[in-house]
């Protein structure tokens, strides 16, 4: 946005005032489609705009801001976190974990792992595909991640990040990336 003003008429302070006096609701979608109809911009402006204005005018992929965002409220599941992205990294080196506003995406050259962060607990989310569910990889819900995850596991324990568990990562993995 260094060249907002040249592009836009305003720079980028002025358009966040501009959303703000606005009235609408917090909502990437209402936000981004008010800039693009009521105010002619294109959808990389709209967007880039919007994205800052939802994120207390911060750039969006400020990565620190994001951990601590994920983490608020939830410092108790910090170790169990750490040591599932240990134990994935482990057996998937080139795994990476990138923070959201909402989840952590774990990623290879395509997403296949996400981990969502709850109150009490830890959904991990998994691309398994038809594989059955049962009570332990359960059928994927409010993971905020992707729709390929059909699959989740919920941990809430270290002694959960198990075997078993880096098997269906691993399971993901393979299947993410054979497409």
């Amino acid at each position: 946005m260094a060249t907002a003003k040249e592009k836009t008429g305003r720079e980028l302070a002025e358009w966040l005032a501009v959303v703000a006096a606005s009235g609408l609701e917090k909502k990437p979608n209402t936000i981004l489609n008010w800039l693009k109809t009521q105010h002619n911009l294109n959808h990389m402006q709209a967007n880039f705009i919007s994205g800052i204005y939802l994120n207390d005018g911060q750039p969006v992929f400020d990565y620190d801001r994001l951990w601590t965002n994920i983490f608020a409220g939830k410092d108790h599941l910090r170790l169990l976190y750490d040591t599932l992205q240990n134990q994935i990294g482990a057996v998937l080196p080139e795994a990476e974990f990138i923070p959201t506003k909402a989840y952590v995406s774990i990623e290879g050259k395509r997403c296949f792992a996400c981990a969502t962060l709850t109150k009490q607990l830890i959904r991990v989310g998994l691309d398994l595909g038809d594989l059955p569910f049962d009570e332990y990889t359960q059928k994927a819900k409010s993971l905020g991640a992707m729709p390929n995850l059909t699959h989740m596991v919920e941990i809430n324990d270290a002694a959960q990040v198990n075997q078993r568990l880096l098997d269906h990562v691993q399971r993901a993995y393979h299947r993410a990336h054979s497409k």
